[in-house]
């Protein structure tokens, strides 16, 4: 072999080697995330006494419905989800379900729902939290905005509905009368 063919041979085996190498590599990472990842049903399942519990002190009734428990997430993902999403359910037994005699007075069973769904859709994982309450009264955030003087009536009355449920992201913005230490400053 003259020295033109030997370099291109050994460049060639150098190629084929760092090909080897990179799939190598690829298969050691996903190994790697596959061992952090858990099935979010980990962190779910705990919510089901604070449901339980919290609609007790209340003096609610509320159940869990959980699905997508299979589904997996980055345990580093799992613990800085974990203090949102507990906020969330505790939000949604205290200011979204209603008590049971407001629930059957409007048509509604006395006990309430809340749903916590997992579910992949592309390459994100979709996490729902649901409940079956009244929702959020836009014509409440209104008043309670204007009556704060972060806006004006004539502000308030140009507003779509859209805009006027926005304006629970204000900063600083609440709709309860105190802040309680079951769900923080009641924005609902």
């Amino acid at each position: 072999l003259t020295n033109e063919g030997s370099s291109e041979l050994l460049v060639q085996e150098f190629n084929n080697l760092a090909g080897s190498l990179d799939g190598v590599t690829g298969i050691l990472q996903e190994a790697v995330m596959r061992t952090r990842m858990l099935p979010v049903g980990n962190l779910f399942s705990k919510f089901n006494r604070v449901v339980r519990d919290l609609s007790r002190t209340l003096g609610k009734e509320a159940s869990l419905s959980i699905s997508g428990a299979d589904t997996e997430l980055d345990k580093n993902l799992i613990e800085a989800i974990s203090d949102p999403l507990m906020h969330i359910v505790r939000n949604c037994v205290d200011h979204g379900i209603e008590p049971p005699a407001v629930r059957e007075r409007i048509g509604k069973q006395a006990a309430g729902t809340i749903e916590l769904n997992a579910f992949q859709e592309g390459n994100s994982i979709i996490i729902e939290i649901i409940d079956d309450g009244g929702g959020i009264d836009p014509e409440k955030l209104t008043g309670k905005a204007v009556e704060k003087g972060l806006i004006t009536a004539e502000h308030a009355e140009a507003l779509s509905r859209s805009e006027q449920l926005s304006l629970i992201f204000m900063p600083g913005f609440s709709t309860a009368e105190k802040v309680s230490d079951v769900s923080g400053r009641g924005v609902g």
